[in-house]
């Protein structure tokens, strides 16, 4: 660089390692760089691995994983950035045993089964540990996503091989080490062999067509869920069927939110590895529980927040007529569905006998599709979000706005 030939640093493109290290010790030296000084091998494997040209901060925690990635030198070269972030990695790892990475205080079983409704089926066993992370502020929530986690790692009706490789499919593309380990371990009591494992996420050549296009509508539906097309839909239906279509995207639906629950919180892997399915069931509260509960009721509207405090949030939305809004809401109304949508008598003809409601009729859309073709998994994923809403108690303009900022995030039209 001619403001090195200034300076007189002229040095010659190193043909070998040696001349490398030679360069390294006299740049050392020169400098009076007191820390270790590593040397790549010729083909800058490292440089290539770690992106690091011509220089990169990186904080390695002390299980081998990256824990801060700088920005590429010299204009990305920030050490105090990357003490910060040092400094916050050790603060992590100083937390109690009882605590997230986040801070988020963890009880032990004990605590957690006494926190949590009597059981009606199973014994105290041992629980994951974002049961234990969430007994405490919300039991009743708890209680209902155990049962639900229990269906779809156990009961939902995918093949257990196939239901396990989606459910790592979209844990990889969340990143959750957590949701990756649970499913390899269920893939592991399915019978998948260690190659099969290793092979996740690599080679798909030995996998069937359709079991190939269910990895994919796995991915897609993890990754930009709105970028799945009509085709694909039908070719996953000419697989499956309706019904475990259906099944599909409750499962992915439910990893979905697993995921980003165990994320948010920073929970790791239970110290004694995973653990199998809880076959439990617990006794519900005289409102929570009731039969005539079961079917989700419309809560009334809240009231919207003002249009200056919406602004600056969305401004493209806003900026959008009344008119334009409509001819946009009857093109959606106008749109064929991918599944044939189940009328109100025939769903409630479908529901579990267990299951009764005075409700005359129910005319959401997605819910007539899931309670049409998947009752049970359904009506546990409606436990869990009315035990939430009893116990959360949360402000209705602030909930309606976090709802609104996840849908226009996904891109979800409905």
């Amino acid at each position: 660089m001619p403001s090195n030939d200034r300076v007189g640093i002229i040095i010659a493109q190193p043909r070998n390692k040696s001349d490398r290290v030679t360069v390294a010790q006299q740049c050392c030296s020169s400098l009076e760089i007191s820390m270790p000084v590593l040397v790549d091998d010729m083909d800058d494997r490292v440089g290539h691995t770690y992106s690091g040209m011509p220089d990169r901060l990186y904080v390695i925690d002390r299980d081998g994983r990256i824990a801060y990635k700088g920005g590429r030198g010299p204009f990305g070269f920030k050490s105090r950035e990357m003490e910060q972030a040092l400094i916050m990695l050790l603060l992590d790892q100083a937390k109690p045993a009882n605590q997230s990475a986040h801070g988020i205080p963890i009880l032990s079983d004990a605590e957690t089964w006494k926190v949590l409704p009597a059981l009606e089926k199973g014994t105290h066993q041992p629980l994951p540990v974002w049961a234990r992370a969430l007994a405490q502020t919300l039991p009743r929530t708890t209680s209902a996503m155990l049962e639900l986690d229990y269906l779809h790692r156990a009961e939902i009706p995918i093949e257990p091989r196939l239901r396990g490789m989606m459910r790592w499919t979209a844990a990889h593309a969340n990143r959750c080490a957590y949701s990756e380990a649970y499913a390899v371990a269920d893939l592991r009591r399915a019978g998948l062999d260690e190659a099969g494992i290793q092979a996740l996420g690599k080679d798909e050549n030995k996998l069937s067509s359709a079991e190939r296009a269910a990895l994919t509508f796995a991915r897609k539906m993890t990754e930009a869920a709105d970028t799945v097309t009509d085709a694909e839909v039908s070719q996953l239906m000419g697989h499956y069927g309706d019904r475990k279509v259906v099944a599909m995207v409750l499962l992915l639906a439910y990893a979905n939110f697993q995921d980003r629950l165990i994320l948010a919180l920073g929970l790791p892997v239970e110290s004694a590895g995973t653990l199998p399915p809880l076959e439990i069931r617990f006794a519900k509260s005289p409102t929570a529980g009731s039969p005539a509960q079961a079917v989700p009721r419309m809560l009334p509207k809240s009231t919207s927040p003002p249009a200056e405090i919406l602004a600056p949030l969305d401004a493209d939305w806003l900026s959008l007529k009344f008119g334009d809004l409509q001819k946009e809401m009857e093109s959606q109304r106008a749109r064929e569905p991918r599944i044939l949508v189940p009328t109100w008598d025939e769903v409630r003809k479908g529901l579990p006998a267990s299951t009764t409601t005075n409700r005359p009729s129910l005319q959401i859309k997605w819910s007539l599709v899931c309670l049409g073709y998947q009752p049970e998994l359904t009506l546990a994923w409606f436990a869990c979000t009315r035990s939430f809403a009893e116990e959360a108690r949360q402000d209705r303009v602030f909930e309606e706005s976090l709802f609104w900022v996840i849908n226009r995030t996904l891109n979800c039209f409905y």
